[in-house]
């Protein structure tokens, strides 16, 4: 029976209640209409969000926190504590050590958010925007997260519903985000994608090191399209080829250059259809300058093509013949990538390269000395074959050997001297070679007929063979010497053909210069009284040493894209692979495999005087000796 509530005193008498009737039969529930299932999970979906939402703004005591940024710290603690694997990203060249510097700026933040309040600061739109135009500098947006980066700002400055309810969660992913992508940005822009630690030592001990953490908290502040301006390099040159980059790109978007079709040769009198493409080319990059007839190769096109040869390379000739066209029809888009890869090793460099240098340009076969960024003298030079390269490194030129005598490096003793011996036994004497062993401190000439010839393949071969000076001496009359751990240097060279050819790659990696009597001059210009000149020196025939006032710097670089001050591009071929190398590297995000200079040996002689001023280091620290700096 069912109870039913005490009436009221003016309800008249209290009748018992009547029997409960019969219930009916139940009758099976009807499903909801399929068209209302999905309204229905959307409603089950908010409701977990909100649950979720009311979980998250809790302390793990359950004590509800106040206020959207202290809950925005507490997501982004969870995001911290999850590590540096949760970001995904692809290159983790550097990943651990740029973790570290981000899990400190937030710990000494009490994980406050650096990009973002009750929504995203306007330094976050404008960090997102500098990262997406980080190509102008010849870097890639998408290592920088710039997609996802998109995203979660959009989704923070969203007012809907569900972004509302997870706004905490979007602005911590938004903060770690950006503040991950500003580290990596930074210290691409100054120092470039490649650890330091696989580049030259000198460079990295040349270069100011910065303490990523202390800039971030300097700087995050401040615009960060100015900030990354700031820390590219500032050297002429970069700039220069910054600009190209562009103008290229402009060239790029608006559909590229016109291929020259292929044909025979076109010379000064041709006229028709090849000579119409071969005008509006060379006016889109700007090297026909000018209203020219549109259907004639006349006097100024000889005169352009001259011109254009001679920048990149090529016998001048004044004639489209295949090298130039060639030249002229490598797409615009290969071009890019070849100016963003030098734009990549201009970043390798130290930020000051010496008011007055030396600098080879390898693929180029080109010496400079520089003094004030100014062109004091250039020359050809001669450089290392394929299989014994000349190395990416810098060094400083300390003294000149004038009437030097050549020692010959260890790659010759052991793969050519052999050889030449078995064929002609009386090789050494015949080319004026004597032998003296490396364990004899007075370095005196033995008999060559004492000398163990079959362990002249071995590394720890104990013989230095040295070839007298002379007008056959491979180093010519003057060697200019920058001591380093390859053993490579600049000379002279007798062999004066090798200059007049436009692929100059023939030494055992030492750098043949064609004017090395007019370089030296002009170093030891300082030194020398007025009346003695260098080649004064070369003509008495005798060694003599002259050591320079002050080192000067002397950079070996590989530059296959460069600008001068008009602005004109020039270009070389990868005559060593390590454009290729250094591309394959750069696209599979795998910076961290590259090898600078994997054929080039480490000198056993330097290597042994390392050693031994090591050994030398720990006798003098074990007697209590200050060590000499």
């Amino acid at each position: 029976m069912t109870l039913q509530p005490p009436t009221g005193a003016g309800d008249g008498p209290h009748l018992p209640p009547a029997a409960d009737p019969e219930p009916p039969p139940v009758a099976a529930e009807p499903e909801p209409p399929r068209h209302l299932l999905v309204p229905l999970a959307g409603l089950l979906l908010l409701a977990v969000a909100i649950v979720m939402s009311a979980w998250r703004s809790c302390t793990p005591g359950g004590t509800p926190i106040e206020g959207p940024q202290t809950s925005t710290r507490q997501e982004i603690r969870l995001l911290l504590d999850a590590g540096v694997d949760s970001l995904g990203v692809a290159d983790t060249t550097g990943a651990d050590s740029t973790w570290a510097w981000l899990r400190e700026f937030y710990d000494q933040r009490a994980d406050k958010p650096a990009w973002s309040g009750r929504s995203p600061h306007r330094r976050t739109t404008q960090l997102v925007d500098g990262l997406q135009r980080i190509g102008e500098a010849g870097l890639d947006p998408r290592d920088y997260d710039t997609e996802e980066l998109t995203r979660l700002l959009a989704q923070a400055q969203s007012h809907g519903p569900i972004a509302r309810l997870t706004r905490s969660s979007t602005l911590a992913k938004l903060d770690v985000r950006a503040t991950w992508a500003f580290l990596r940005a930074a210290a691409h822009l100054r120092d470039g994608r490649v650890p330091r630690g696989l580049l030259d030592p000198e460079w990295t001990l040349s270069s100011r090191k910065v303490d990523w953490l202390a800039y971030l908290e300097r700087e995050y502040e401040h615009h960060p399209e100015r900030v990354f301006s700031e820390l590219e390099p500032r050297h002429p040159g970069y700039r220069r080829l910054r600009e190209a980059l562009a103008r290229h790109r402009e060239i790029a978007a608006a559909g590229g250059w016109p291929q020259l079709a292929p044909g025979p040769p076109l010379a000064r009198g041709a006229s028709g259809p090849g000579v119409a493409a071969l005008i509006r080319r060379l006016a889109l990059t700007g090297d026909l300058i000018g209203t020219v007839r549109d259907t004639v190769f006349d006097e100024r096109l000889v005169h352009t093509i001259g011109e254009l040869q001679a920048r990149h390379g090529i016998p001048r000739s004044g004639i489209l013949g295949e090298a130039t066209r060639a030249l002229l029809n490598v797409p615009v888009e290969t071009r890019i990538r070849q100016i963003e890869l030098n734009l990549e090793r201009w970043r390798w460099l130290p930020a000051a390269l010496g008011e007055r240098r030396i600098e080879v340009n390898i693929p180029a076969y080109r010496l400079e000395l520089i003094e004030r960024e100014r062109v004091a003298r250039a020359m050809r030079v001669v450089v290392g074959k394929r299989t014994s390269p000349t190395p990416v490194f810098s060094d400083a030129v300390a003294y000149v050997d004038v009437n030097p005598t050549w020692t010959l490096p260890p790659s010759v003793v052991q793969k050519e001297l052999p050889r030449e011996m078995r064929r002609k036994p009386d090789y050494l004497a015949a080319n004026r070679m004597y032998v003296v062993s490396i364990a004899d401190a007075k370095r005196d000439t033995i008999d060559p007929k004492t000398v163990p010839w079959k362990e002249a393949v071995s590394d720890s071969f104990p013989y230095l063979i040295i070839q007298r000076a002379g007008p056959d001496n491979p180093l010519g009359q003057v060697k200019l010497m920058c001591p380093n751990e390859y053993d490579v240097y600049l000379h002279d060279s007798p062999q004066r053909s090798r200059f007049g050819v436009a692929v100059r790659d023939y030494s055992h990696g030492c750098v043949r210069v064609e004017e090395a009597v007019e370089l030296a001059d002009s170093l030891l210009a300082p030194v020398l009284a007025d009346s003695v000149r260098v080649d004064s020196l070369v003509a008495r025939g005798a060694w003599r040493r002259v050591r320079l006032p002050r080192p000067v710097p002397v950079h070996f670089l590989y530059w296959t894209a460069w600008a001068d001050s008009a602005g004109r591009v020039s270009y070389r071929d990868d005559v060593y692979g390590l454009e290729e190398r250094l591309d394959a590297a750069l696209r599979t995000r795998t910076p961290r495999l590259l090898i600078l200079n994997p054929k080039v040996e480490m000198s056993p002689y330097w290597l042994a005087a390392e050693s031994r001023a090591r050994e030398a280091a720990d006798r003098a620290a074990l007697a209590g000796i200050p060590r000499r700096r």
